[in-house]
């Protein structure tokens, strides 16, 4: 909940964000013009050394991304392979582990043949071992983002659950703004107006299906 102030600055600081081809740029006259994957909230409190629990960066959902290591493919096989997988030998990935391990991830991340191509040509033009990539809730699919040659490493393994947790959450900028909004002393009932409208999306459909079927 915040303050009407609040509210007016969160919405004034959105707007100044300009998307075109899925990227965004903050503007706010000459002085500031750059790139942006999101907004730090940050606390009103004295500075902290290391990290700082109450600091919280939102992203957008499409630039939740993690960084993982292409491995070599060692004939296809991968641990958790079945009989049932493919037989082409799909990307071997992995990311950093606990005392320099290195977690194979090739079961979870599985690129689409579109996505993985892209990988490989940009991967045969850099050189490069880390690869970008990130994970679409809507459609349940990964996808190939960019080569990393500024990195010699992936992320590592709690980074990357981290990263499946926010990607759960799922908090778009439709709910963050709505949430935002909620005025000081009010409830913030955002999950339960959208049951109720998903309720209502479930019985606009179950009409249209019945008056599809009346016409037949």
């Amino acid at each position: 909940m915040v303050g009407h102030e609040s509210q007016r600055f969160f919405s004034d600081l959105l707007s100044r964000v300009n998307e075109a081809k899925g990227i965004r740029t903050y503007v706010n006259s000459d002085a500031h013009c750059h790139l942006t994957d999101g907004i730090i909230f940050q606390p009103d409190t004295p500075y902290a050394m290391g990290t700082d629990v109450r600091l919280f960066k939102w992203k957008y959902l499409d630039t939740v991304t993690i960084d993982v290591e292409i491995l070599p493919d060692h004939g296809g096989y991968y641990p958790g392979k079945t009989n049932e997988d493919n037989d082409t030998p799909p990307l071997r990935v992995a990311v950093v582990g606990d005392d320099g391990s290195m977690v194979d991830m090739t079961r979870h991340v599985r690129l689409p043949t579109s996505e993985r191509m892209r990988l490989e040509a940009d991967r045969a033009e850099s050189g490069a071992k880390i690869a970008e990539v990130g994970f679409d809730p809507e459609t349940g699919e990964w996808y190939y983002r960019n080569m990393r040659p500024d990195k010699v490493a992936s992320n590592h393994i709690s980074t990357v659950i981290g990263t499946i947790l926010e990607l759960a959450e799922g908090m778009g900028t439709v709910e963050l703004r709505y949430r935002m909004s909620v005025a000081e002393g009010m409830r913030d009932t955002y999950r339960k107006e959208v049951r109720s409208m998903q309720s209502q999306l479930l019985d606009f459909q179950r009409k249209r299906s019945q008056q599809a079927q009346g016409r037949r």
